[in-house]
């Protein structure tokens, strides 16, 4: 069963303002309740999704919740984004070290990545 925790990034984001990248590297701007200005990096992506939150109504509302702080920059464990990814590589790609984030936002946007390596969050 899919499982939501926090990570290591603590942050409300009130607006996701920019989704950009490409070559496995993304980065996505967002501005936060307080009207501060930051940059999410996710660099060696293996997959992301995005998508409005009507998009993910029954998966982000079915999955059980263990958040510690109000955050929202997750985890989500037991990923069943990532159990899709490895049937679709066929053993072509090891994930043993990959990482399901999901982000959104307080107005409609939902971002799901799949990553080897942790966010680095940067204020503007």
């Amino acid at each position: 069963m899919e499982k939501l925790v926090n990570c290591e990034i603590i942050v409300n984001i009130h607006e996701i303002e920019l989704i950009s990248g490409g070559n496995r590297q993304f980065e996505i701007g967002f501005l936060t309740e307080g009207k501060e200005h930051y940059k999410l990096i996710f660099d060696s992506v293996w997959d992301m999704r995005y998508s409005i939150e009507e998009g993910y109504i029954d998966r982000f509302y079915n999955i059980s919740r263990e958040i510690e702080q109000k955050s929202s920059v997750l985890l989500v464990e037991n990923s069943d984004y990532l159990k899709y990814f490895e049937k679709q590589v066929s053993g072509t790609r090891p994930i043993n070290k990959v990482k399901n984030y999901i982000l959104f936002d307080a107005i409609d946007t939902v971002v799901e990545i799949l990553t080897s390596k942790p966010a680095v969050l940067l204020k503007l």
